[in-house]
């Protein structure tokens, strides 16, 4: 399938009627309306991500709802309401009517019969195909009245019908775009050109045309064209669309630059390192569409529900029908109930229950930096009992800093901290960083190092100045709840680093409120048990796992899994890849730019773990979306169809006009109830 770059309708290219090709590509349309509207100006459509979905479609809605509204006051005039007024249009009357209706029918009625068409051609029968029985049966029933001089003809209520299901469809349209407008913002936030400097001049080149390594200018109020680097300014950037944050951001030469965020001040000049799909918004869009496309469980139970409601009412139509005839009712008052029961009942609102949820689901949380994968990571969120933390740079800052450096056995603490500094300066763990960082700031010259090898878990070793050097955790000697590391000079203990690494802003209250919503909450470290335990008092974890080796992880939460515990792990997404992909959901937090993490069932872009709090709120209040609306479209059918086909007929009677009407607005109860869904 591809996207109809016009409406955003999915269209199939094997069998799509309406293409054109622009530039050498082609383009495949759902509608002529979409292909010439592409044909007028294609670079409107073109700019980074141009989707109208249902705003094309109200808008078709709207013109065939005015030109019904039209058609049906002359067949109001040829009614009987008409004719009980006293009002009459002469002799001709009925053949007026039937032409009326007869336009009416084919093209107010056109949307609902070529839905009709496709569902039977996809062999999914639903909403359409039910509303194209009723409004033919109330068509040909009226012209078969005619043709044989019978007196009863449904062509007022066939125009209602119409009519108010033209007025459902385009309000339920409007309401649906609203819903999703934000989420496709995304997919605008490109500028159609960028100031492109070559051979030392600049021209302006569509965004599409820049590549990997072009050089551009970025003036202040414009947005960033592709993902980049600056090599010359500075300046501040908004990212908040894109990331949720709201402050803006400072960024130098050297620092990277977001596709869409918006340039506040100074001009840059930025090389560009990721364009299109490569780039994160590329990625965002991408996974998001994933998102609406992508089946899951409750979806597929829906779906199914749909189909069996929709045999069911053309069987309960076809019952009625027979019925009403068969007790000694007209033909006209048996096909009145028929058609309303056909009408009335309504399998598209369980269709739409759990979509328009998920695409409110995946608009909330994108808008906020956090990226669902799968719809089933929101089915599988709502069912975690347990989360369970990384330490180290999810709970903590991740940036050590050295508190005390204490030599032992005859060695200096200088000479300690350069034989620790020279070899920690070949890894990349933030305990090492924050080592390297204070032997700089004593002005300490490093020296080379040979057969370096890390050990994972444990700590590295290589030889400095021709001994060999080890670094190693899990001291014993330090009390405190530091972090502290041991340095060993050919066998012998030469002194300890002792490091503090202090908590993210907001994490206590954070831990408090995942606590409060019924969460176990975990923490798992290969650090030293005192610091673990002093940490976990601190923040109030439920437990802790301390002096834990990378592969134990994955084992500690497999064991809370055979207990029954669903288990979500939250980590950077590299070093706990095995944990979070064991998980039940897995959390990778940090991520910035870099969302393509396989481990990571969602990611968090900021290192922000109220992110995560967000998260589990809104996978919970997604979930009770759905059942709330999977429940009132049941509990409606429940109730509307018997009512329809004439069960209380001495007390209340449905008729096709009216349960067009209701079938309409159960349609849009079940839209707004899903534009409710809010995270607070």
């Amino acid at each position: 399938m591809v996207r109809d770059p016009v409406c955003g309708m999915d269209v199939d290219p094997k069998r799509a009627e309406y293409k054109l090709t622009y530039q050498g590509q082609e383009y495949y349309f759902c509608s002529k309306a979409c292909m010439e509207e592409f044909s007028r100006d294609p670079k409107r459509y073109l700019s980074g991500g141009h989707h109208e979905g249902h705003v094309h479609h109200s808008s078709d809605l709207k013109r065939r709802l005015i030109a019904s509204l039209i058609l049906t006051i002359p067949i109001f005039f040829t009614s009987d309401v008409a004719e009980d007024l006293g009002i009459s249009l002469g002799i001709h009357q009925g053949i007026i009517g039937l032409i009326s209706a007869s336009l009416l029918f084919l093209y107010g009625g056109y949307p609902f019969l070529r839905g009709a068409v496709s569902e039977l051609k996809e062999r999914s029968p639903g909403m359409m195909l039910l509303v194209s029985i009723g409004i033919s049966a109330s068509f040909f029933y009226s012209l078969y009245s005619f043709l044989s001089g019978g007196s009863k003809a449904f062509y007022l209520e066939l125009a209602l019908l119409i009519d108010i299901m033209l007025i459902g469809h385009f309000i339920e349209a409007k309401v649906i775009s609203a819903a999703t407008s934000s989420m496709d913002l995304l997919v605008r936030l490109l500028p159609y050109e960028a100031h492109l400097i070559s051979d030392g001049s600049y021209r302006d080149v569509p965004v599409r045309e820049l590549k990997p390594g072009d050089i551009v200018l970025v003036k202040p109020g414009e947005r960033v064209p592709a993902d980049g680097v600056i090599i010359e300014g500075v300046s501040s950037f908004d990212e908040s669309i894109l990331t949720g944050e709201s402050a803006p951001v400072v960024r130098g030469k050297g620092g990277s630059v977001i596709a869409g965020s918006i340039n506040l001040e100074g001009a840059v000049k930025i090389e560009v390192k990721r364009t299109g799909e490569d780039s994160y918004l590329g990625q965002v869009e991408r996974l998001i569409k994933e998102i609406r496309s992508s089946r899951s469980r409750f979806k597929e139970i829906a779906d199914k529900a749909a189909f069996f409601l929709t045999i069911f009412v053309i069987a309960s139509g076809a019952i009625t029908l027979a019925y009403w005839s068969l007790n000694g009712h007209s033909l006209g008052f048996a096909i009145e109930r028929a058609v309303s029961v056909v009408v009335v009942a309504c399998p598209h609102a369980l269709g739409l229950a759990i979509p328009i949820v998920i695409q409110r689901t995946a608009m909330l949380s994108s808008s906020r930096g956090i990226l669902l994968k799968s719809r089933e990571a929101l089915e599988r969120a709502k069912d975690v009992k347990v989360i369970v933390f990384d330490k180290t740079g999810t709970l903590t800052e991740g940036k050590f800093r050295v508190k005390r450096v204490e030599a032992l056995n005859g060695f200096d603490e200088l000479e300690v901290l350069k034989l620790a500094a020279s070899l920690d300066y070949l890894s990349s763990h933030p305990v090492a960083r924050a080592i390297v960082r204070k032997a700089e700031e004593e002005g300490i010259k490093l020296v080379d190092v040979r057969e370096f090898r890390s050990i994972p878990g444990v700590g590295v070793e290589g030889i400095v100045e021709g001994r060999r050097v080890s670094i190693t955790a899990g001291s014993d000697i330090v009390e405190s709840g530091s972090t502290a590391v041991q340095i060993i000079v050919d066998g012998a203990l030469a002194g300890i680093v002792e490091l503090e690494d202090d908590p993210k802003e907001g994490v206590e209250r954070a831990i408090e409120e995942l606590k409060g919503m019924g969460y176990e909450v975990h923490m798992l470290t290969g650090d030293r048990r005192a610091v673990a335990s002093k940490l976990s008092e601190r923040l109030g974890i439920d437990s802790y796992h301390a002096e834990v080796k990378p592969h134990e992880k994955v084992d500690i939460i497999r064991e809370m899994q055979e207990k029954g515990l669903a288990v979500a792990m939250v980590g950077d997404g590299i070093n706990d890849a095995p944990a979070l992909l064991q998980a039940d959901v897995g959390i990778a937090i940090g991520a910035g730019t870099d969302i393509a993490i396989e481990s990571a069932d969602v990611i968090l872009v900021r290192s922000d773990i109220r992110d995560v709090v967000y998260f589990f709120k809104l996978a919970k209040s997604s979930y009770r979306k759905m059942l709330e609306n999977v429940l009132w479209a049941i509990g409606y059918n429940s109730l509307t169809i018997p009512l329809a086909a004439g069960a209380l007929a001495g007390l209340v009677v449905i008729g096709p006009a009216m349960g067009a009407l209701i079938m309409s607005m159960s349609d849009i109860i079940v839209v707004l109830n899903a534009i409710s869904l809010n995270v607070k």
